[in-house]
């Protein structure tokens, strides 16, 4: 027996850790991975109990659970069966504390805002200090423009543009979120790191976040191709190590075509790529061997 509602992992194109320094973030469910509340056997099962033991030590009694019935369903052999990928940056533990949250949660949500707000206490509960985005986007399955102010769902038509492809690019090392959190902030706090971010990076993060949802893909581009410049100059622990990807990496910003820049945390997981030449893409990937989620299009 099985759960009808599937929670999909989160692809967050636009945001990082900027969100953090007050810059719009854009999220779209991945359905591609997914989790869902399950009591057959399958091959996430071993894992999938795992979590589910494990979260019942993590959950406060102050949180709008009702660990009653987590613990109930626990020895009846309910699990969160899942084939999210873990530290590869498309929230798995999002995906989790949304499920957690629709199966057992104990209150009525009269905004998203406050829904997301009780998404990050969960989260946070498992590691780091969340910011909602993960489990609210695998929650309400819907793209996501966020800001430190507001959460805005937009029309499915609106993550992807007519004539762009987004795909996934393998590193093949997962990473540890909190670490690369805590190195970004305390860069934050030096003045040099502060000035390129507020009056360089940001500025272009919203014009291209702008371009994207206009459909403007030729001056997306050329904002993609800003960020993605600036991530490999001033982010260096977030950027995938090894050969091949960081190679395809510098390819791709002496193309016209195709861009790539940090997926979620950055420091291993997936790199996030935009092309407007598939062809081109697939070559170099299988040229360089490295591993690719293509096309990505139909999250």
């Amino acid at each position: 027996m099985s759960s009808d509602r599937f929670f999909s992992a989160k692809l967050l194109l636009f945001g990082e850790h900027i969100l953090l320094r007050g810059a719009t973030a854009f999220a779209v469910p991945a359905p591609l991975f997914r989790g869902y509340w399950s009591k057959e056997k399958g091959p996430e099962e071993a894992l999938g109990k795992l979590q589910f033991q494990k979260s019942i030590g993590h959950l406060s009694a102050e949180l709008p659970i009702d660990l009653p019935r987590v613990k109930a369903d626990q020895l009846e052999g309910w699990y969160f069966a899942s084939n999210i990928p873990q530290g590869y940056g498309l929230g798995s533990s999002g995906a989790f504390c949304a499920g957690l949250l629709h199966r057992y949660g104990t209150k009525t949500y009269l905004t998203d805002t406050e829904l997301k707000a009780d998404l990050a206490l969960l989260e946070s509960s498992f590691h780091g200090k969340s910011s909602g985005i993960d489990p609210l986007t695998s929650y309400l399955n819907s793209p996501l423009r966020i800001t430190h102010q507001s959460v805005e769902r937009l029309p499915e038509s609106s993550a992807f543009p007519q004539g762009v492809t987004v795909f996934l690019l393998d590193t093949q090392q997962p990473r540890t979120t909190d670490l690369l959190v805590n190195w970004f902030l305390a860069n934050s706090a030096e003045s040099g790191f502060a000035q390129e971010l507020e009056h360089t990076l940001l500025p272009v993060h919203e014009q291209m976040i702008a371009s994207w949802l206009e459909s403007d893909l030729e001056r997306f581009m050329e904002h993609l191709a800003f960020i993605s410049e600036w991530q490999w100059r001033f982010l260096p622990p977030m950027l995938p190590s090894g050969k091949s990807i960081p190679f395809l990496w510098q390819e791709a910003l002496a193309t016209a075509h195709t861009r790539v820049k940090i997926c979620g945390a950055g420091g291993g997981g997936f790199v996030l790529g935009f092309t407007v030449n598939q062809e081109w893409v697939l070559e170099r990937a299988k040229e360089l061997q490295v591993p690719i989620l293509f096309p990505f299009e139909t999250c």
